[in-house]
């Protein structure tokens, strides 16, 4: 049997034998490493203007800014019957290609009554300008656009004649909206 001295002895050797071990342990828990990664991110960009002389472009992004369109003919002196003709481009910026789509044209003031005029608007390709034979050799407007390519409109408005149309002294606005949204690859 054991002394009590021995018996000391051991239990004081056992306690700092769990002393040793708890600071192995602590020491152990001590080594730890961690790993980290990162990434930049950066939207594209997307710009869509308009022209009303094929060469300067500008957002006209409301219907309050509105470029005001140039028509080849008097547009504020019509009679039943008259056709005027107004050019318009459109500027894709950015780097993504996009979906072009045209919005009913709206009228205010007399014009807001529908019938009083009718509208047309083809694509006249590379060549800005339009006119009657502009209009005539015009194509379908494009469903999509890319960027850095213009799409010049010509625009062409009737004044309507007989019952519901034009009358003396009519005044208004029309204003037509196109919309482009991006098509990401």
């Amino acid at each position: 049997m054991a002394t009590k001295d021995t018996k000391r002895k051991v239990l004081a050797f056992l306690a700092g034998g769990l002393v040793l071990g708890v600071g192995a342990a602590v020491t152990l828990a001590a080594w730890n490493d961690s790993e980290f990664a990162n990434g930049t991110f950066t939207a594209g960009s997307f710009t869509f203007t308009g022209s009303t002389d094929g060469t300067t472009f500008s957002d006209h992004a409301t219907d309050d800014a509105a470029a005001a369109l140039t028509f080849e003919l008097d547009p504020t002196n019509l009679s039943p019957g008259d056709v005027v003709y107004a050019p318009y481009a459109l500027r894709l910026g950015g780097t993504y290609d996009a979906t072009l789509d045209s919005v009913a044209p709206v009228g205010a003031g007399d014009f807001a009554t529908a019938g009083k005029l009718t509208y047309g608007i083809v694509s006249t390709g590379t060549t800005f300008g339009c006119d009657a034979t502009a209009f005539a050799a015009g194509t379908a407007v494009p469903a999509t656009m890319t960027p850095g390519t213009d799409v010049n409109l010509c625009i062409q408005v009737t004044a309507a004649s007989g019952s519901g149309g034009i009358e003396q002294g009519d005044t208004g606005t029309v204003t037509w909206q196109w919309n482009a949204t991006s098509v990401q690859p």
